[in-house]
């Protein structure tokens, strides 16, 4: 009964906490917050040459990215606005602040995939805005210079939507922008917006009460305020062996012990068991995959085994140390494994009876240990 019980205890408990088997290493997107400066140029569209309606603009914005597509912003974008009266031809500016709620997609990562070593992203955005107008001055100057000139005959003199003081505008946004990264967390930028605002805000009536249009042409660098990607283990828990029921034990026959016949003693010789091959530790220079000569004699030793063990086979496990990136580290324990196969099978050992394995970043232990390049195992 206590051992039926013990075994039911044992079954629980391999069934909850299975033991679990690494199997790689995998890197996953992080969703993170960021901020976003920018300055450039904006483009107000109006009735002169594209050179006399440029001017300053900057923006500067916060987001969080949700997934490697999809993310939100809130900021702030403004400084001048430049338009031109045709008659009599006069500049004249006034200034803005806009906030603005944006949402992003990634057109790179939506067609192509996540990739968390790719340096080019390429994006789309579309929002809605409050525009904060202000300090018309010059407008309302040429307003009154026109009226009392008498020309043009128009309401206000020419400027048929004045306004003064502050205005309060709605706008709508779109625009689309590309990244490079410089590193996981800074990327430079080049973004271009577009934003319609009623056709007040310049002050004219346009064509049709057509609607007012400001462009901007921004460069500036996004910086992510956390981990942008994460290291992840994907594990497979191993196979569960369940108990197999006690066999029932029948009561024996009664038997006869009969006299058992004198056994003849014979001598049979000892044969000393042949010692079992430890696994070698071959070591390599930082950043190496060449052999170096202290560990010759090594190579030297596994080939006089293999040679005088014919059904025996090897495994090269290859490792690095974890003083650069898991890619490269990865592709470094394969190299320092695939030298020390190269060296056995240039001293006659059959590649058939080697396997390779790479494991890159792994700690076997101690300082020494854990810059060890290849551990040379029997396979079982």
């Amino acid at each position: 009964m206590r051992k039926k019980i013990f075994a039911l205890l044992a079954l629980f408990c391999m069934t909850q906490t299975g033991v679990q088997a690494q199997t790689r290493d995998s890197v996953a997107f992080a969703p993170h917050w960021f901020v976003q400066p920018q300055v450039g140029v904006g483009y107000h569209v109006g009735e002169a040459k594209f050179s006399k309606l440029l001017s300053p603009a900057a923006q500067l914005s916060v987001g969080r990215q949700f997934s490697p597509v999809f993310g939100l912003r809130l900021g702030a974008s403004g400084w001048q606005a430049r338009n031109w009266q045709t008659h009599p031809v006069a500049e004249y500016k006034w200034n803005y602040v806009q906030a603005n709620l944006d949402a992003t997609v990634s057109l790179t990562n939506l067609i192509w995939g996540w990739d968390a070593y790719r340096k080019w992203n390429v994006y789309g955005l579309a929002g809605v805005s409050l525009n904060i107008a202000f300090k018309n001055d010059d407008a309302n100057c040429l307003a009154a210079q026109n009226k009392s000139a008498g020309i043009p005959a128009l309401k206000n003199g020419g400027f048929e939507k004045l306004w003064d003081g502050t205005k309060l505008f709605p706008a709508g946004r779109l625009g689309a922008g590309i990244e490079y990264a410089l590193s996981e967390r800074v990327a430079l930028g080049l973004e271009y917006n577009a934003n319609v605002l009623p056709d007040k805000w310049n002050s004219k009536k346009g064509k049709g009460d057509n609607l007012d249009w400001q462009q901007n042409l921004l460069v500036g660098v996004k910086i992510a305020l956390g981990n942008t990607r994460r290291h992840i283990l994907i594990e497979e828990p191993l196979p569960i062996v369940e108990p197999k029921p006690e066999p029932v034990v029948e009561e024996p026959a009664p038997v006869v012990v009969e006299p058992e016949p004198e056994l003849q003693v014979v001598e049979v010789p000892v044969v000393e068991k042949e010692p079992e091959f430890k696994e070698v530790k071959i070591y390599f220079g930082f950043s190496s995959s060449r052999i170096q000569s202290s560990e010759r004699s090594k190579i030297d030793e596994i080939m006089e085994y293999l040679k005088s063990h014919d059904d025996k086979k090897l495994t090269l496990t290859g490792y690095a140390s974890r003083d650069g990136k898991w890619k490269y580290n990865l592709k470094l324990s394969r190299w320092r494994a695939n030298a020390v196969k190269k060296a056995l099978v240039a001293k006659g050992i059959s590649a058939a009876r080697i396997k390779i394995v790479a494991k890159g970043e792994a700690n076997l232990g101690s300082r020494k240990e854990s810059r060890a390049a290849v551990a040379v195992t029997i396979e079982k």
